[in-house]
Order: structure tokens, then sequence, then C-alpha cells
């Protein structure tokens, strides 16, 4: 994804689209559109609405999200900052939820604090979010009192106002990043004329500064109404049961000063033929070139028209996507690294554009090219060829999503529940929008996209266009007139209709049958475990609490059972430098021997087959696809063909080399990265292939490289093929031993019959360095990182690993309280727990802060009295239930997702046979946990003379930075 498109999607899909408070009537009241019938809706006399849903993924838990429709652009000018100021403060106490005991009570019910206990501030809403760990009715009005407090009861006394000052300030330190100056600078351009530019939910530094307990109450007490609010409640429940329990806490809800209109957004600037912006961000990742169309819509009715008209636009912006992955690729030197366009609808604003990364010192010919793509979808709209391509996939999108139905989870329903009524859509099932959406897909011609391109908004308002250039290129004296230049010429350049071009049928589908299975038995938890004659091995699980997903993953192993990397001749072949990186990269946007990665598109547009890889740990390469039961086949074809025909094409090389190299490049001035980057050279000893990579290392990296020392690992390494989610186990091992277990002999996988023996073959690691290194980073934002870490072990002790991880917990609740809470110098300090799988005795607990410059020493002093209390005084009764009860009622959940079983138990079982004995005893042993098992713990790992301190810091100098050749 492009770095404009994730900043869209970042700071707009977040945000509430209607100015006015929403009527009241629900969507579906309005429209002929057919809604959800298991939904039950409530409207109330007080204007609150509700909306309630049965689902159970996961398995007895309910979510509650609480929609209030304002936010920032709601704010007074000397509020600006104010709404998501108000957001903090809700955590700080309320009429039923006295200061100090919110947190703990949630903590006590088993909500982590972050992970369950949340909420988000936007443009245009905010939103309360309480995921609650069982579905019990005492837990349920715990949690609705919660939110009836937000919605009417907070107290926003002035001490927890200038307590909460040093965390907002904290955060928008944190925030202060290159991609959010970014943004600010474009949107100015893109959204001229609207308060959106003016209106930055972080808001600014001098306001946030002024706040006061009295303005803060005064936003509160005039947006925060029951007729602007929407509560969600989704999961273990009687809808019946739990609207009664809604309408007693919310029914009364009372506004408390008279209703105002919403501050007006305001309307788009008209734009001429020459609306360019061009803003250098020295220290960003990359440079983007975006044409972006910006007009005025105000809500209309949901109906199938405007269904329609948004379909078409998302079929164009498919097609126009495509055509940018094309020209980049064959084009590997050329303006492009990589495209996408978009069509979307945000507050009453529809926003039709495209964008691309561009190449360092060509932002003009990007400019171009990207505005040239727009123009020419919209003067001549898709080929025939195209539209059928982008008709596919949307479909293939449509299917999959019926087919995955049952595996929504309960705060995806809920978001989407009050989304489609802030929105004004009707909230439909996945079985009613495919029946919806097919026939105007099947219906929709090149002349009917490109219409909806040139003039789908059917608004009355006049258009703003905005081309914008945004990045670290630096475009010289003349940049401004270049790029205006280059826009002119797109405007003007002679267009020819798009060509057709045939790709040819998929080629790696004619794999013999040859495989010969040598055992086949019956494991505990369900699984099954097959070996094949040539050493392959597979472990499958049928799981039904995901219905219609299917993970499939193939693990090469890198070492053999002595530690040592493997080569095909036996010898050590060490991973050099940036080998890894570059194949994660660019092996797949090579393609295949007989197709390139355009003809991939092609082929897998209908397919719900998602792939990743190969990425790299410390001992194996993985490839892993996500898919529907059906097309488990073809996935698995498709990562046999990279493992036997990988084409490493040299313009996928140079592709992925020049965007790698970029982002090299600014690092130099990010701080967190050049912490973690630090930290980790140190503690692997700066073995290159565990170390990351440096920029002059990567310059040199090259394909010849990197297939002298993978080809070998494709070809021989030893390979574990594991598949779990919904499937037939008979069909899933047809389709392993089909594409699998008829390649080449391959290695033998090592196998341990216990955790000791695994790691006793495990390679030594370095010895563990005790210093202080200091990093002075150039940079624009005064910030500083402290990251403070002290030895432990390795991950073959299941139960110490458990027990330190709840410790690490502990750890950062204590840090959370210090240096957030009570001294508001940091906004998100943290602590966590590694154990490796791949080096024996290596491990550690870290500690992890964000601070103000001159607070870095502070910080530091912090963490380690910290340690050093919880060394000499263990961990009390209190803060053990703090942390392990969300903990221990996570459990059931974290089983209930495939991902789990495919990572933490299934991955490594050819190997390691005793995870399925981990798994099957993980609720019994995290329940026996004790403080006093943890203070032992502490006592023995949080000593401070081997700690590990990497500080960086930035005071908020230019930054120097260094241009790739």
């Amino acid at each position: 994804m492009t770095t404009r498109l994730f900043l869209l999607l970042t700071f707009v899909f977040t945000a509430a689209v209607a100015a006015e408070p929403l009527s009241a009537p629900f969507p579906h009241e309005k429209s002929a559109i057919p809604v959800d019938p298991a939904v039950r809706w409530a409207a109330y006399d007080n204007g609150f609405r509700a909306a309630f849903l049965a689902n159970q993924q996961p398995k007895d838990k309910v979510t509650l999200r609480l929609f209030v429709d304002a936010g920032s652009l709601f704010e007074d000018d000397d509020q600006r900052g104010l709404a998501h100021f108000l957001e903090h403060l809700a955590f700080k106490g309320s009429t039923r939820f006295p200061p100090g005991t919110l947190i703990t009570t949630l903590q006590g019910l088993g909500l982590a604090f972050g992970a369950h206990t949340n909420a988000h501030t936007s443009f245009n809403e905010t939103v309360y979010k309480l995921d609650l760990p069982d579905a019990k009715a005492e837990t349920l009005a715990v949690g609705l009192r919660v939110m009836a407090d937000w919605a009417g009861g907070l107290l926003i006394r002035p001490e927890d106002v200038e307590s909460e000052r040093g965390v907002i300030l904290a955060e928008m330190r944190d925030r202060n990043t290159p991609d959010f100056r970014v943004w600010q600078a474009s949107s100015q351009a893109t959204f001229a004329g609207t308060r959106i530019p003016e209106r930055i939910t972080i808001g600014l530094e001098r306001t946030v500064q002024a706040a006061t307990a009295a303005r803060l109450r005064d936003f509160y007490e005039l947006w925060y109404r029951p007729e602007r609010m929407v509560l969600s409640v989704v999961g273990a429940i009687d809808p019946t049961a739990a609207e009664t329990a809604v309408r007693a806490e919310f029914a009364t809800l009372a506004p408390k000063r008279a209703a105002l209109p919403a501050p007006d957004l305001g309307t788009p600037e008209p734009g001429g033929d020459e609306v360019v912006m061009w803003h250098r961000e020295a220290e960003a990742e990359d440079t983007n070139a975006s044409v972006d169309e910006v007009q005025r819509a105000p809500r209309k009715t949901d109906s199938v028209e405007v269904r329609r008209v948004a379909l078409l636009r998302q079929l164009g912006a498919q097609v126009v996507s495509r055509r940018l992955s094309d020209y980049a690729e064959a084009h590997p030197t050329g303006a492009l690294i990589s495209g996408e366009a978009y069509a979307y609808e945000w507050l009453e604003l529809t926003i039709v554009g495209v964008n691309a990364r561009a190449r360092t010192g060509q932002s003009a010919a990007a400019l171009e090219l990207v505005a040239t793509q727009r123009r020419s979808l919209m003067q001549f709209g898709p080929s025939a060829a195209e539209l059928a391509t982008a008709v596919a996939a949307m479909q293939s999108d449509l299917d999959t999503a019926v087919a995955q139905a049952g595996s929504r989870t309960n705060s995806g329903l809920a978001d989407a529940l009050y989304s489609t009524v802030r929105d004004g859509r009707v909230f439909q099932t996945p079985e009613q929008r495919r029946a919806l959406l097919l026939p105007l897909l099947r219906a929709a011609t090149p002349e009917s996209v490109r219409d909806a391109w040139e003039n789908g908004g059917g608004s009355i308002y006049t258009e703003h266009v905005a081309a914008t250039v945004t990045g670290r290129d630096d475009l010289g004296a003349h940049g401004q007139a270049d790029l205006d230049e280059a826009y002119k010429r797109a405007g003007h350049a002679e267009l020819t209709p798009p060509a057709t071009v045939a790709v040819a049928p998929w080629a790696y589908g004619n794999v013999p049958p040859t495989a010969t299975v040598v055992s086949n038995n019956e494991a505990a938890l369900g699984v099954r475990r097959v070996a094949f004659a040539n050493h392959v091995q597979a472990s499958l699980k049928q799981t039904d609490f995901q219905p219609g997903q299917v993970l499939l993953q193939v693990r090469l192993r890198l070492r053999g059972a002595n530690g040592k990397e493997l080569s095909a001749d036996g010898k050590v072949a060490p991973r050099l430098p940036g080998l890894s990186d570059l194949i994660n990269r660019a092996l797949r946007s090579g393609g295949l021997g007989k197709h390139t990665a355009r003809e991939l598109r092609e082929l897998f547009a209908a397919s719900s087959i998602q792939l990743s890889g190969p990425d790299f740990s410390d001992d194996a390469a993985l490839f892993t696809a996500s898919c529907t039961p059906a097309e488990l086949p073809r996935a698995a074809e498709l990562i046999r063909a990279f493992i036997v025909d990988p084409a490493w094409r040299s313009e996928a090389e140079a592709q992925a080399k020049s965007a790698w190299l970029e982002e090299l490049a600014s690092v130099v001035t990010d701080v967190e990265a050049q912490v973690e980057r630090r930290f980790t050279a140190l503690i692997v000893g700066n073995d290159p292939a565990r170390r990351p990579v440096q920029i002059d290392e990567a310059k040199s990296t090259d394909f010849a490289a990197a297939i002298r020392w993978f080809r070998p690992i494709l070809t021989h390494a030893p390979l574990s093929v594991t598949v779990v989610g919904d499937i037939d186990r008979d069909a899933a091992q047809a389709a392993v031993a089909r594409a699998f277990g008829g390649l080449g002999e391959r290695w033998p996988l090592p196998a341990f019959t216990t955790a000791t023996l695994a790691a006793a073959a495990l390679p030594p690691t370095a010895a563990w360095p005790i210093q202080q290194a200091r990093i002075d980073v150039p940079g624009v934002a005064a910030k500083a990182e402290v990251r403070v870490a002290w030895p432990t072990n390795d991950g073959y002790d299941v139960a110490r690993n458990r027990r330190l991880g709840l410790l690490a917990q502990a750890f950062g609740e204590r840090l959370r309280v210090r240096l957030r809470e009570q001294l508001g110098q940091a906004y998100s300090p943290y602590a966590f727990r590694s154990a490796s799988d791949a080096f024996r005795g290596f491990g550690f607990i870290a500690a992890v802060a964000g601070v103000p410059p001159e607070r870095a020493d502070d910080a530091r002093a912090t963490i380690l009295a910290i340690a050093a209390d919880l060394h000499d005084h263990g961990i009390d009764d209190a803060l053990l239930a703090q942390v392990k009860t969300p903990t221990v009622k996570g459990l059931a959940a974290r089983r209930q997702r495939n991902d789990y079983w495919l990572s933490s138990v299934l991955e490594r079982l050819p190997e390691q046979p005793f995870r399925l004995d981990w798994a099957a005893a993980m609720e019994a042993d995290y329940a026996a946990i004790t403080a006093a098992e943890l203070s032992v713990l502490a006592a023995q790992y949080f000593d401070n003379d081997k700690a590990l301190t990497v500080t960086g810091v930035c005071v908020g100098t230019p930054a120097s930075v260094p241009r790739k050749d």
C-alpha cells in the first residue's frame, strides 16, 4: 500500500460522515435495501439509539462500542485538540467510577487496558470501546455502566486535566512523524476550502497547553448528546435481554445544554488546470505524487443507485491500480515504484484519486503519469478485458465474504453496526450484499465506469482537483515550475484507448500425484500428522470456529540438527546481510518462470488466495496463504510454483532495491527505528544474519548472491506443511500430497522428543552486552526513546516462559502508572518478553518509553527503579491479578483462532511434537501461576548490573538526510 493511501485510511476512514445530528430513523427505515434481520434496533425518546446482534467470534464474549457523533471538526478555535483531550479524560473518573478506579475495575473483570479498553477520536467521531471477557449479565451490567458514564457522567476535574495534559503532549510528540507532517501539508491542498486542514484531531500545542476543565466541559455538554450517540452490542447475547439492560442505562440520558447546529464543513475550492502543490519532507520514507478530485456531496438516502455508483468507482479504481502496477513492473527504472487508485465518501465529500510512489529524482514524471492515467480512465474507461478482471475480483471478494460470514468477529461487527448508522448505509449480511451487488457488477460496462469516475458524484457543487507531490524528493529551485509543466502536459497529451493483453492459462496445475505416504497418525488435539517418502512432513487440523477460512503454511528450515545453516553441499552457507530482506521484497514480485507478476495478478484476480512470503525468522523461511476451503489445492500449487520455479527477474530486483534503499535512508532520522536497530545489533552480537542491514550492504546485495544462498534452500531444505481451518482433512492431505509430496527428496527434519533435547540442539547465542549506548539522532521533532533490557532465557521451558510473559506485563503496568499516569512524561510506555526458539539461552525482558529529550535520563532511572523494586520486593497478589485475569480470560478466545494454532502450535510440530502437550496444558498452567513464582523470577532476572540500555535522542535539529546514489 502506498504511503498516501495508508495515510488516507488512517486519517479518513475512522471519521464520521454526517455534519448534522444523526436523524432519528435508522438507515434501513428510509431505504428499500433489505437489512440484516438478525439485528435488533432500538431508538429511545431522548434520541439515543442502539443495535444488538448475537455472534460467537470469539465465543462467549461481548463487544460494546459507543459512537459519539462529535470530533475535532466541532471544536472552536480555542478548543483545537480538546475533543481528543476529552476522550483521554473519560478514563480519569466519572459519576460511578471515582478517579483511579475505572481501569482497575475493568482489569478485575478481565479487560486489559489498551487491548480490551480503549477509545479513539477523529474528525467527526469519538468512539469508546470495551471488549468484555465473558457474557455474564453482571459483566455486561458493569460495561454498560461504564459506557453510560462516558456518555453523560464524566467528572472533568481540573486536577485530572492537569495530570493528563502531559500525556496528550507526549502523544503529540510521538505522532509528530514525517508521514503525519506530509498529511498535514497535503490536506491543505486536497481539502482547501473546508475545515479539515484546520482541525487535525491531535490539535495544537498551544490549545492543549491552555486547556481548562471549563472549556473541556463546554465541549462535552454541548456535543455529547443522546441524539448524537449510537451503541452497538455484539456477542453472546440475547438481543432482547441486552436491549432491556441498555434501555435502563441510556433511555433517561438527557442533554445538558440546548442544541446548536454543527459547524459547517465548508465547500472544496473550485480548482483550475494548474492546482499543483509541492511539499518536501526530508525525513519521509518516500515521495508520493497524487491527483485527487474532491467534491461536496451531501449524503443521500441509501439506494441501489447510490450503491451502483460507488461500485463503479471502485471498479475504476481497481483498473487504474492494475495499470500502475503493470507500468512499474515494465519500467524498473521509471518514475513509478508503485501506485494505487481509490474512490470513497467521507464526511460530505466524494474523493476519487490516484497516487503513486515516485522514484527519487522523477517526481515530475510520476505526477504526469498519475494525471495521465486518471485522465485516460475518464476519457475511455477500462477495456473490456480490464473490466472483466475487475468484476471477477470483486465478485470473488463478495463470494469470500459469504463463505467466511461465520468468521466475522464481534469487534468487526460492532464497528460495522455503528458505522453503517453513521454513514447512512443499510447494514446487510454478506449474502444480502452479494445479492444486491452481483447484478450491478454484471451490468457494468466500460462506459458506465468511465461516467462514474467523470461525474458520478451527481453533486451541484463544482469539483476541486488537487495535484500534490509530497515527501523525500528535493525538486530543486525549479521544482514548482517543473511540476506545473508536467501537470499541463498530462492534461493536453494525446491519449489512446487501453490495449488488451492476453494472459496464458495457469501453467503449474499439472502436478503428478507421485507422493508416497510413509506415516499417517492422529495426534492429540485433533491434529493429523503425515510424513511422505521425500521427507516432507505435514500437520493438519480441522477447526470450526472460523468458518470459510483456511491457513496454509510451508516452512523451509534454514538450519540443520547441528544448528548450522544449510547449503547444497552440506557446508555452512552464511546468510549475508540483506539477502533475506531482498528475497522477501522481490522474489514474488519477480513472478514465476512461466508467468510474470502481471500475469499472476490477472490469473488470481478472482481468487480468495492471499499469499505472503517468503518471510524469514532466525531459522526458517515461510510461505503463508489464506483462502477459502475450495481454493486450498490451488493455494498449494501457487506456493509450490514459487519453490520450484521462481523467475528472479532483474526488473523485480531493481524495483525492490529502489524502495528498500529509500526506506533505509529515511530511518537515519527515526529515533524509534535507530534505537531498535542498535538494540538488535547489540543483543545478537552483531551477527550479520540477525542484525539489521546497513545501507551500504543493501546497495551491494543482489539477486546473484540471493540465488546462491536461497536456491539450495528452496531445492533441498527440510520442508514442513501446516494446514489449519475449515477443512476436510482427507481432502487437505490430498492437496498437500499432490503439491509437496512429489517434490524432490528433501533433507530430513531433525526430531526432538522433549523440549530439553530441542533446546540443547540449538546454536549458542552471543554473550549478553552490559552497557549504556546512546544515539544522537538528527531530525525535526524533539523526542527520545529509552529501552532497557535484562537477559532471561530461550522459550523451551514453557512454564517459565509463560511466567516471564506475565512478569513483563506486570512491569509494563507499573511503568504505565509511573511514567504516564503519575508523571505524564510518556504516552504509551510498555514492557515485553522475548524468548528465542532458534538460539540456546536467548531471551530478554525489555521496557520501552518515548519521552522528551530532557527526560531521557529520568526515564531510564525510573525504569531501573521499577526493576530494582520488583527484584527486591517481588510481585504482590493485586498486581498479579491486574495482569493475570485478562490473560487467563483471553485464553479461550486465543484458542478459537486459526493463526494461534498455526504459529504457536503446529508450525514446528514435525520436529517438536511436545508442543501439543504445551497447548493442552495452557489454561491449567496459566491458572496456577502465583505471585510468589513471579517474585522468584523477578529476583533472578531483574539484576540491574546486567541491564542493557539504549537511548536515542533527537533534540529537534534540522535533519541531514543522506541521498540515495
